[in-house]
């Protein structure tokens, strides 16, 4: 099992569901009976192995800028021709977001030719989750 989902499970199955009223819909918030499915769901059905296979699927890091820990993606092109140079490609996620809106895109800007794109002009990839998101510290005060 992997690293912390243990601890889900059992928080999961300590949830406490409310009763909502009859025929409310979702009038007055959500619906325990509609959460319960969807916990039910993520609990015993939900394939945690794959989405660990694919967030895993390019490198991460951690560096650490003004005091906060950043973590970002980087990667770069496997086949180069020689004497070809990668344009570095510094892709940064808006607010809410996160890294994984990139994931589609890399493999093309990484690797063109694989994907029938003109390979004379590749990238390397870096993408960082802001602060507060992702693998990424938030900010402990205002400011920088």
């Amino acid at each position: 099992m992997f690293c912390g989902l243990q601890d889900l499970h059992e928080r999961l199955d300590r949830t406490r569901y409310d009763t909502p009223l009859e025929d409310s819909q979702f009038h007055y918030g959500f619906r325990g009976t509609e959460l319960q499915k969807i916990v039910s769901y993520w609990r015993n059905t939900f394939d945690w192995g794959k989405q660990v296979e694919t967030i895993n699927r390019y490198p991460h890091y951690k560096t650490n800028i003004e005091g906060l820990d950043v973590h970002f993606l980087h990667v770069k092109p496997p086949h180069l021709q020689p004497g070809q140079k990668a344009v570095p490609l510094l892709m940064v996620h808006g607010w809410p977001g996160s890294v994984y809106e990139f994931y589609r895109i890399i493999p093309l800007l990484t690797e063109p030719g694989k994907h029938g794109l003109d390979p004379s002009v590749t990238f390397e990839v870096i993408c960082p989750s802001i602060p507060g998101y992702g693998f990424s510290e938030a900010p402990h005060k205002k400011g920088t």
